[in-house]
């Protein structure tokens, strides 16, 4: 996989949904790539939103740093 697939796999890895060969890729690309770090870090935000509107929550009853 070249560097820039592994660049884009940054929303794919946040919401778990690589397989089990990319991801181990993905982590090793993570463990170098301060960029890649970060952008796990804001999709974890629309994770946390997602997971909530699985639950039945709305926008207005997620905790502020969610919004």
């Amino acid at each position: 996989m070249r560097a820039v697939e592994l660049h884009r796999d940054a929303g794919a890895y946040a919401l778990g949904v690589l397989g089990a060969a990319d991801a181990c890729r993905f982590e090793r690309h993570l463990a170098d790539c301060a960029a890649c770090v970060l952008r796990v870090r804001e999709f974890g935000v629309v994770v946390h939103h997602l997971a909530a509107y699985a639950h039945g929550l709305r926008p207005g009853h997620l905790p502020p740093s969610a919004r």
